[in-house]
């Protein structure tokens, strides 16, 4: 039942490619769809089928049979003072769109923190979005010979001249290969400028096999894309060579600010941190060895339009405290290394998304990517100081009984 509804839907696509009205086409393929789930099952849904009229231009290119949105509530939490290495100390407000109750407060209290104790410290670096095709040769001497094909210095001017003529912003970076039996996995990375860029590299890698590439002999691609990358998944080799932007966030913690703003001491949260985040992800098997990266990261990728399935690689981080005399308390950081993240393209443009993109900062109306990687990694540091220091005090249910639970209306 449910594919025949959307195989209709898609008819009435169709029907509408080419609507005598240019500047509804959108609405009225939507409000068809809209009419056709009616029908199918009687029932109105207010909520879900509400769109303004610049929403509904999604159905473009971020959603295919779109019916309506879906809405999320969206807090802020800080402002927080961000020293990044290369620039001013600047005040942003860190956006988290989320259904979880004491989220943003959590986050809100862990700023509060940072900010006694003089900002966060980022340290940024674009590291490449990268894809990863494999190929597959006869035999292991050919794989290898065509691996240090791609090492010599004429075959990476090539692949440089044929990928970046696709995009004004894309350029290539580096290239790794791996060979395995008699295949060769290639890790290829290029900077994509502002955008997240991962169908940019696509696009790039596709046309380098048409144009060059196909033309090595005994060569077959078995895939564009294998699980080198790696996308959206959990990987150790995005651990150690990063994907995307690879951050770090750190702060100098005294014991005044630990008792006064988080009611713990230096010495709770080291053993907290110990046993949960070190011995703990031990035993998990666990190579993410962090409280809570997901929570912050996919509530930031949803509230500024990011591809929310990369909260998987955003989760693949560390936190680090220890015990520092001369701060009299602790060395709090977390370490993002693989960060695909945007300012431009994919859901960045959305209506909402794009209007508070412009309100985090008071000085910037545009904010670019390395900017929101900063404000992403406040956002972690906030929520590890937090969350850590409720686990360390045996806070955390009470937090949540109080903020999340018994406050709807019937």
């Amino acid at each position: 039942m449910i594919l025949v509804v959307f195989t209709t839907i898609y008819d009435a696509m169709s029907f509408f490619k080419h609507p005598t009205s240019a500047q509804n086409d959108q609405e009225i393929i939507i409000d068809r769809q809209n009419q056709l789930l009616e029908n199918w099952k009687e029932i109105q849904c207010p909520h879900l089928f509400s769109l303004n009229t610049e929403f509904s231009k999604a159905n473009k290119c971020n959603c295919e049979n779109m019916i309506g949105q879906i809405n999320l509530p969206v807090g802020l939490a800080g402002p927080v003072r961000i020293i990044e290495v290369s620039g001013e100390p600047e005040d942003f407000f860190v956006p988290l769109a989320t259904s979880e109750g004491a989220l943003v407060a959590s986050v809100g209290r862990g700023l509060k923190a940072i900010n006694k104790a003089g900002g966060a410290r980022i340290f940024v670096k674009n590291v490449g979005m990268t894809r990863a095709p494999v190929f597959s040769f006869m035999n292991g001497a050919e794989a290898f010979a065509f691996a240090n094909y791609l090492d010599q210095k004429d075959t990476l001017a090539e692949i440089k001249k044929i990928t970046e003529v696709t995009s004004n912003h894309l350029k290539f970076q580096k290239l790794q290969s791996f060979v395995r039996g008699r295949k060769v996995y290639v890790r290829f990375s290029f900077l994509t400028d502002e955008a997240m860029g991962m169908n940019m590299v696509t696009i790039a890698l596709q046309k380098l096999w048409e144009e060059f590439l196909s033309k090595y002999e005994g060569i077959q691609m078995l895939a564009l894309s294998s699980n080198v990358c790696t996308d959206k998944k959990t990987s150790y080799i995005n651990q150690l060579f990063g994907r995307g932007y690879s951050v770090q966030a750190e702060v100098f913690l005294s014991e005044d600010i630990l008792r006064e703003t988080l009611k713990t001491t230096s010495k709770d949260l080291m053993k907290t941190h110990l046993a949960k985040n070190l011995i703990g992800s031990n035993l998990a098997g666990s190579p993410a060895t962090n409280m809570q990266f997901a929570n912050v990261a996919v509530a930031f990728y949803l509230a500024t339009g990011q591809d929310a399935a990369h909260v998987t690689e955003a989760s693949l981080g560390s936190t680090f405290v220890e015990e520092d005399e001369q701060a009299n308390g602790v060395y709090f950081a977390v370490s993002l290394p693989d960060l695909p993240l945007g300012s431009i393209g994919g859901g960045t443009n959305l209506p909402a998304q794009k209007e508070l993109k412009s309100i985090l900062s008071k000085t910037k109306e545009v904010l670019s990517s390395k900017q929101l990687v900063s404000i992403l990694a406040a956002g972690v540091l906030a929520a590890e100081i937090s969350g850590l220091a409720a686990l360390s005090n045996h806070t955390l249910a009470a937090a949540h009984n109080k903020l999340a639970r018994g406050k709807h209306e019937k």
